[in-house]
């Protein structure tokens, strides 16, 4: 028995001496080994430019609007936008659109592939190939269409086509006003040049 318990005894201290000098050479080893840290090195990512990052990946599905004095509900939003070098304020967006929605139940919704976001001006210009729809059953096309974040105001600057319950008609511009009767609702005016083939219904 006695025996056995000096065996024990002297396998104990034998670890307590064996395994702290085992513990000692890995740590060592792993400081020999283990790469030099370089100071410069340690935050990759200290000098983000994060207005650059802005510039180039913009924000996603924005979206823009308000509510006129005379009740008429606009809103503008874009699949992203990205702001512009030299003026911040101008966003340049595509897949953008633009809702109109009238207090008297009308509505006007117009889409274009490209388009800038002004907010100095408080204005979207829709281009690449502006397309508006009305609730009164118009659809117009033109290459760009000019609307206002503040006020209900849709205009093109340039040639329209358009198709509606009248018919099919093209004009010089379009542009949304303010109905002149008492109801004081809105209305699709085509200026300079219209030209309408009427279409009867069958």
């Amino acid at each position: 028995m006695a025996i056995a318990d000096n065996t024990h005894t002297r396998i104990v201290l034998w670890l307590k001496v064996t395994l702290p000098l085992l513990a000692l050479a890995i740590l060592s080893t792993l400081f020999l080994v283990a790469e030099t840290i370089n100071p410069d090195k340690a935050i990759p990512y200290a000098d983000v430019d994060v207005e650059k990052i802005l510039r180039e990946q913009g924000i996603t599905k924005p979206t823009f609007g308000g509510v006129t004095q005379d009740g008429v509900a606009v809103s503008v939003a874009a699949a992203s936008v990205r702001p512009g070098q030299d003026e911040p304020r101008r966003l340049t967006g595509v897949e953008l659109s633009a809702e109109l929605a009238l207090p008297d139940g009308g509505r006007i919704d117009i889409r274009s592939p490209e388009g800038i976001i002004d907010a100095k001006t408080r204005e979207a210009i829709l281009q690449g190939g502006a397309e508006l729809q009305s609730s009164t059953g118009y659809r117009v096309t033109t290459e760009r269409i000019v609307t206002a974040l503040d006020q209900a105001m849709a205009s093109s600057d340039g040639e329209i086509k358009a198709t509606g319950p009248a018919g099919t008609l093209t004009a010089g511009r379009m542009e949304l006003t303010r109905s002149p009767d008492a109801k004081g609702g809105y209305l699709l005016v085509f200026k300079d040049g219209v030209r309408l083939i009427y279409e009867p219904k069958p």
